[in-house]
């Protein structure tokens, strides 16, 4: 699944860099299956946890994540970007909604840094522990 993840994002990054940002993020939101696999999807945000692109779910596009927080204190989409921009690419671990199972997961995501700006991810839900 680690694999699928990152292989998922470096084709997002790929075609982002072939057809230019607006047209992919429109792309990677708006083609069924062209960057997801199962309930691997890919994303990007911008510096202020924007929501720029997603493959699962187009009505989080133009909508701010920073003041979502999870049951772990973490705020995933701040961590996200923060991993993304200093490292340039890496992987971030939190809790979040599953929209398979409809429960909330721990999800670890493979972030890569885009531009100055913009990062984009794809994760992978671990089970829940019985």
């Amino acid at each position: 699944m680690a694999e699928t993840a990152q292989a998922l994002v470096e084709r997002a990054a790929a075609h982002i860099q072939a057809v230019g940002r607006v047209q992919a993020f429109a792309d990677i939101t708006h083609q069924s299956g062209a960057i997801k696999d199962g309930d691997i999807y890919v994303f990007c945000q911008d510096a202020d946890a924007t929501v720029l692109a997603n493959a699962d779910n187009p009505k989080l596009v133009g909508k701010n994540l920073s003041a979502v927080q999870d049951a772990d204190g973490t705020w995933p989409a701040l961590e996200i970007y923060r991993v993304g921009h200093t490292r340039g690419q890496g992987w971030v671990e939190y809790l979040w909604p599953n929209p398979q199972t409809r429960r909330v997961q721990r999800k670890v995501t493979f972030v890569l840094r885009i531009d100055g700006e913009t990062v984009c991810g794809a994760g992978y839900y671990k089970p829940n522990p019985s």
